[in-house]
């Protein structure tokens, strides 16, 4: 099994325990290699995340992440400065990949593997360009993702890739073409390009591979109120058991919680899975991080909290199907000239 991760130096840590529930729950697979994008990452971390590849008996390859505005002559820009640069990795993995690799999962950092990984690389991902969970998304983001038809976009923090498929079909060019033609500009990069491009041509798969925070945070009546999506993949009993019996848990930022996991005095109501596989790597000792959520966002997620619930929810709801989609639109209109 061959999986990609991506980090800056600062999260290494965090990446860390996700490699360590990934080694701890698939020790059955004969081989796993993990290929580790990094931007900066220091010896100490390497060695660290070396040493942890090897007490299990597996491997870990390091390469440097390069400055995509740079290599592609063009300056990428971002509705969210932290996502800029990291994600669009995910577009040239037959760079990074050998030729020989036909498939490779892709994990994101905030990520946590509590299973056996069995049934998820042994997809069969024929006619398809990649493999993910669905992100439920609102009706008014799909023009905003540039999603045309009834296509399902789904969240990049674990995707399936059939690299030969890209290779065969070239998609790199494709993708270099629609960077050029919206000048660099995408809501939500590299995402936004991928579900775009493969439309009609993701295999979709059971929410339990990506259970993101909203998962953990809402009832399945209120997510339908807050995201309004077109439509969405899976049944309320399908939607409970992927909270009770988790594959992956992605721990997402979302607007109800002030502090992730990995940060002190956290809120998220599945933290103890991440704590768990913490224990199991070599920052086990390490304390967790400060808080670096802005004042202001730490006021509104405060104020949620001491709302009535259907109020709350409806207020998002506005925020996020109505307000957000606004600013987004002229955002567009505005880095794409």
């Amino acid at each position: 099994m061959y999986v990609i991760y991506h980090s800056s130096d600062a999260f290494a840590d965090v990446t860390g325990v996700s490699i360590a529930s990934l080694f701890e729950n698939n020790r059955h697979f004969e081989e796993i290699h993990v290929l580790y994008i990094e931007k900066g990452m220091s010896e100490a971390n390497k060695g660290k995340l070396q040493q942890l590849a090897e007490s299990y008996g597996r491997t870990i390859a390091f390469m440097k992440m390069p400055n995509w505005s740079k290599k592609l002559n063009i300056t990428l820009k971002s509705s969210k400065k932290g996502w800029l640069g990291f994600g669009y990795n995910r577009l040239f993995l037959t760079e990074y990949v050998p030729e020989t690799v036909d498939k490779v999962l892709y994990l994101d950092s905030d990520t946590v593997i509590e299973e056996k990984l069995d049934d998820l690389w042994n997809t069969d991902l024929t006619g398809y360009y990649m493999a993910g969970v669905d992100d439920c998304l609102s009706r008014e983001y799909r023009g905003i993702v540039d999603m045309t038809g009834d296509g399902v976009y789904c969240n990049a923090g674990m995707l399936l890739f059939n690299l030969k498929k890209w290779r065969e079909d070239n998609v790199t060019q494709l993708f270099l073409k629609m960077v050029y033609e919206n000048n660099g500009y995408f809501v939500f990069n590299d995402q936004t390009i991928l579900n775009s491009a493969f439309c009609g041509k993701v295999k979709i798969l059971p929410q339990k591979y990506n259970v993101n925070s909203l998962v953990y945070l809402f009832e399945y009546k209120e997510l339908m109120r807050l995201r309004h999506p077109l439509h969405f993949s899976y049944s309320k009993e399908e939607f409970y058991d992927a909270r009770l019996h988790p594959v992956i848990t992605h721990y997402t930022g979302n607007f109800y919680v002030n502090r992730r996991p990995w940060v002190e005095d956290s809120d998220h109501p599945h933290k103890d899975a991440y704590l768990k596989y913490k224990a199991l790597t070599p920052w086990k000792d390490a304390p967790l991080k400060e808080s670096t959520r802005k004042k202001s966002t730490r006021i509104f997620a405060n104020i949620c909290h001491v709302l009535p619930r259907p109020l709350m929810i409806l207020l998002v709801s506005v925020l996020y199907n109505k307000i957000r989609p606004m600013v987004f639109r002229k955002n567009i209109k505005k880095e794409r000239q």
